[in-house]
C-alpha cells in the first residue's frame, strides 16, 4: 500500500481545527533551519508555472501534533519544543551541553 501525503493546509486541520496553515509553514521553516529534519517537497505546475509544494506524511503529522501539544498544551518555548520533538536523544543532549557551556 502506498503512503499518503498531505498538503500543509490539510495537515494543519488534522493537527488542530484552530491551527492555521500559515503558522505551520512557519514552524516547518524553523524545524528545517534548526535541525537536520527535512520535509518532502514536490514541484508541481500551476498555470504553467513550477511551484514547490510541501507534502507531509502521517509520521510528519504525528511529530507536528507532538510539537503542537508541547507548544500550546505545555507552553514550552518553540525552539525547545522543536529540539525535544525532532532531535534524537543524543543530539538533544549534545545541544543542551553546548548551550550550558556558553558564557
Amino acid at each position: 500500500m502506498s503512503e499518503k501525503y498531505y498538503r500543509v493546509r490539510t495537515a494543519a486541520k488534522l493537527i488542530d481545527l484552530e491551527f492555521s496553515s500559515r503558522t505551520l509553514y512557519s514552524w516547518i521553516a524553523k524545524i528545517e533551519k534548526r535541525t537536520t529534519y527535512r520535509f518532502l517537497r514536490k514541484d508541481i505546475l500551476r498555470n504553467g508555472i513550477p511551484v514547490s509544494q510541501i507534502l507531509l506524511t502521517e509520521e510528519d503529522i504525528l511529530l507536528l501534533k507532538k510539537l503542537y501539544r508541547l507548544r500550546n498544551g505545555e507552553r514550552k518555548e518553540l525552539t525547545a519544543a522543536i529540539f525535544a520533538t525532532f532531535l534524537s536523544p543524543e543530539e538533544l543532549a549534545e545541544r543542551l551541553m553546548i548551550e550550558e557551556n556558553i558564557l
